[in-house]
């Protein structure tokens, strides 16, 4: 018991750690900035920023949500990013145990939750992350049993095909742009780790979540009609919940339409 606690403990540590470093990447990536050089700076005042003002959370809640050297606002994003990687890791230590599902699933759970926050910051869906990750996630489907190489490059291609497709019919029927390229290239990254059925799926329920976001938006919060909805945000949303329960979920819709 003590042990599994001392475990479940590390883990939540090494989630603040990772999820300070994503800040980094939702900074940066969008801005095409290195992510390596230079150090954590205030983006205001420009000044670097030393270790002991850069510890996950707690450096937040001592600065009071200001930079010390120009009191300007630190963004609430920094310690929410890191808490939520922490349980990130913790949900899927409980539910993989250290194995190789563990690692697979936070690898990408991490990718889907810096895309959720530079699309819905920025409308971005950064390169390195999309095709970086549909190549990665092919390449890991040769040592994966729950999804197959094929399986996984049928998937990419037939999310590439339905988005390439609205992409078209929305520019002909609107004569602008339905879907972003970050978005096509995003769906290649799902179908290629998920599969094409759990791919259609995570669509199905983003384009739900999306459709009811924009009603809540435009009717209750008053904006205007054309507004650009941060769609890879809802299918970063949905992918993370179906890193977890996916399974579950496809089950349920077979048992349901079989």
């Amino acid at each position: 018991m003590e042990i599994e606690i001392f475990w479940k403990f590390t883990v939540f540590l090494f989630g603040l750690v990772f999820g300070s470093f994503f800040n980094v990447l939702i900074f940066r990536l969008p801005k095409e900035m290195n992510i390596a050089k230079p150090r954590s700076f205030c983006p205001v005042c420009k000044t670097p920023i030393p270790w002991y003002y850069n510890i996950p959370v707690i450096s937040y809640i001592v600065l009071r949500g200001k930079c010390h050297f120009c009191g300007a606002k630190i963004p609430i994003r920094y310690p929410i990013v890191e808490l939520l990687t922490g349980f990130l890791l913790l949900v899927n230590y409980k539910f993989f145990g250290l194995s190789f599902s563990f690692i697979l699933n936070v690898v990408f759970s991490s990718i889907f939750l810096v895309l959720f926050f530079t699309d819905l910051e920025e409308r971005i869906l950064p390169d390195e992350l999309t095709i970086g990750g549909s190549i990665l996630a092919l390449g890991l489907s040769f040592l994966r049993k729950d999804v197959f190489w094929v399986e996984s490059f049928i998937g990419g291609l037939i999310g590439f095909l339905i988005f390439i497709g609205a992409y078209f019919l929305f520019l002909k029927a609107k004569n602008k742009e339905g879907l972003g390229w970050g978005d096509i290239k995003y769906i290649i990254l799902i179908g290629a780790f998920f599969g094409p059925m759990k791919m259609l799926l995570i669509i199905i329920l983003s384009s739900i979540v999306g459709i009811v976001s924009w009603l809540f938006i435009v009717f209750l919060m008053k904006k205007e009609k054309d507004y650009e909805l941060p769609f890879g945000s809802y299918l970063s949303l949905v992918s993370l919940f179906f890193v977890l329960y996916g399974d579950k979920i496809t089950i349920a819709y077979n048992n349901v339409f079989r």
